[in-house]
């Protein structure tokens, strides 16, 4: 073979494996920012009071898939819904330490497991498909909803032995109240993170919280005020995790195009955590936007129970702050009482 044949055959080789590295690239970028399908529209459940409206999935464990407002910004929706771990929903991180070290052993996920994504695999490498959480018994009137869900965990697929009761109830002024009890079935004892709630939307690219608590005196001041200003911070586009707070009383969620934002009480004190994903944008908007409230270094025994009380609106970045500040404080609490029955279904 000729010199010159054995260079074009480098060449040749050369461009081939520079073609296929960028079809390798291609690849992984299209699974790294692929966008797995909603759960089934035709389990959605719907209540309103005419304005303010709430859609839960009941094959995704009854997480809220939807939370909008007729009256503002034509009823556009926030919430994210391209795969089980997003949505409003509740979840927990369930620890044992050993040898002084502290591991993951289960992740009670309302909407359900996750197993099939390249980084998210059993520790014996069975993938296993998108499961939505059991929803074993549920109930829905005009404003009113509830449900009795078993969550999966959602790295492995399996049950837990975890109970999550859901209660949202809408009033007349277009407020979302959401009630959450977690009931303990396992038989260890762990450290648990909860996140009461967590919150993706997919058009969010900024995040408004308040400077002073409207359950402090300084905000109670407030509140008595006719227009009061209340002092806010508005954050853009943060990357994930953008911001590490103490929670103040609420956090918002904005669309600044649309002018529109899902505010959310919060429990005081608590961490707060916010943030976008850049990489993930929907429909050529804005990037995928994260909240979460969690419970950190809680012991989580058997038979225990955790419950939270937080209210939802859709609202403006203007108007939200003070509408927001009129709602009852999100109040977490940790009781002890007998499970509920489970029995039955609609």
């Amino acid at each position: 073979m000729t010199n010159s044949s054995e260079n074009k055959m480098k060449v040749r080789a050369f461009t081939l494996s520079i073609l296929m590295l960028f079809v390798s690239t291609g690849v992984q970028a299209r699974a790294y920012n692929r966008h797995y399908p909603p759960p089934p529209a035709k389990k959605n459940v719907t209540i309103s009071n005419g304005g303010l409206s709430v859609t839960f999935n009941i094959a995704w464990g009854a997480v809220v898939v939807a939370v909008k407002n007729r009256n503002i910004a034509h009823g556009l929706n926030l919430v994210d819904t391209h795969d089980v771990g997003r949505e409003l929903q509740v979840d927990q991180f369930l620890e044992l330490t050993k040898d002084d070290h502290r591991s993951l052993i289960i992740n009670p996920t309302q909407a359900g497991a996750q197993g099939h994504q390249r980084f998210y695999q059993h520790p014996n490498g069975i993938k296993h498909p998108e499961t939505g959480s059991k929803v074993v018994k549920w109930k829905a009137g005009q404003s009113h909803f509830h449900a009795i869900i078993h969550p999966l965990d959602y790295d492995t697929g399996k049950p837990t032995n975890w109970v999550y009761v859901e209660d949202v109830q809408i009033d007349s002024k277009g407020v979302a109240h959401f009630h959450f009890t977690f009931y303990n079935h396992e038989s260890k004892t762990y450290l648990m993170n909860s996140e009461v709630p967590t919150l993706y939307s997919d058009w969010t690219d900024a995040f408004l919280y308040p400077l002073v608590s409207p359950y402090g005196p300084a905000g109670k001041t407030l509140c008595s005020q006719v227009g009061a200003k209340w002092p806010v911070r508005m954050v853009h586009a943060d990357h994930w995790p953008g911001g590490h707070l103490k929670s103040k009383g609420w956090i918002a969620n904005i669309d600044t195009k649309d002018n529109i934002g899902i505010f959310y009480t919060t429990p005081v004190g608590l961490s707060e955590t916010y943030g976008v994903f850049p990489t993930a944008a929907f429909r050529g908007k804005n990037p995928l936007g994260k909240t979460n409230v969690a419970v950190g270094h809680q012991t989580s025994y058997r038979g225990e129970i955790y419950s939270i009380d937080f209210s939802v609106l859709v609202s403006t970045p203007k108007l939200g702050p003070t509408l927001i500040s009129r709602q009852p404080a999100a109040v977490l609490t940790v009781i002890r009482n007998q499970p509920p029955a489970v029995s039955g279904r609609k």
